[in-house]
């Protein structure tokens, strides 16, 4: 399964819902649940918001997946970490932020327990020079926006889907949308929390040939 949170303190999240998780689920926290994450507080011990998802994955034998706002000396990025049962696997930021922040230099994907994923931060979705991250080889697509549901992210989301040929769910602040590999919404589920069943199905894939990818640029 995939939970999605937003809205929702961490420790009130595993309060209310920690019983239905199972070893192998992914969990995905929004921004507005860890708020503003001090990066050089958090690894020399001053802080310990990450280290608290880090135990309670280890714990769980979960996947976790923790957006924030990542503050790095005076300047903040839109990022999210990636916590495999308990072992950090990297940090993806937002690379064509809006609003202030820094933006990030690289399009990262994880080779997780669950298999490959990889993640779209607010903005980045809408570009697509940037889909050739969800072709190669990922089983899971991630759409992470720190707002309530978007025409434009979404109708990017879809888009993606279809040229790619597999599932993306994109999480909002009121709802999670699962869009099929066709690019049609499949469902739409609002609240606090909302829960998918995994696999997201890969059906078939179509090259992207007249897009120029970040490798050319």
């Amino acid at each position: 399964m995939v939970f999605c949170f937003s809205g929702i303190d961490f420790e009130d999240a595993i309060c209310e819902y920690g019983e239905m998780f199972s070893p192998n689920d992914l969990i995905l926290f929004s921004r507005n649940v860890l708020g503003t994450v001090d990066m050089p507080s958090q690894l020399n011990g001053k802080s310990d918001e990450l280290r608290r998802l880090i135990e309670y994955g280890k714990e769980k034998e979960i996947i976790i997946i923790a957006c924030m706002r990542a503050k790095i000396g005076g300047e903040y990025y839109n990022s999210a970490a990636v916590i495999d049962k308990g072992r950090i696997m990297g940090v993806s930021d937002e690379l064509s932020p809006l609003g202030g922040y820094i933006g990030g230099s690289v399009m990262r994907s994880y080779v997780t327990s669950i298999g490959k994923i990889c993640l779209y931060i607010d903005s980045d979705v809408c570009y697509p020079q940037l889909w050739q991250g969800a072709m190669k080889g990922c089983r899971y697509v991630f759409s992470l926006n720190s707002c309530k549901m978007d025409s434009q992210r979404l109708l990017s989301a879809r888009s993606l889907a279809n040229a790619v040929g597999k599932y993306v769910l994109c999480r909002f602040e009121d709802c999670g949308v699962c869009v099929n590999y066709l690019g049609g919404v499949e469902s739409v589920k609002w609240g606090k929390m909302s829960a998918f069943y995994l696999p997201m199905t890969i059906a078939r894939c179509k090259r992207l040939d007249k897009i120029r990818f970040m490798e050319e640029i």
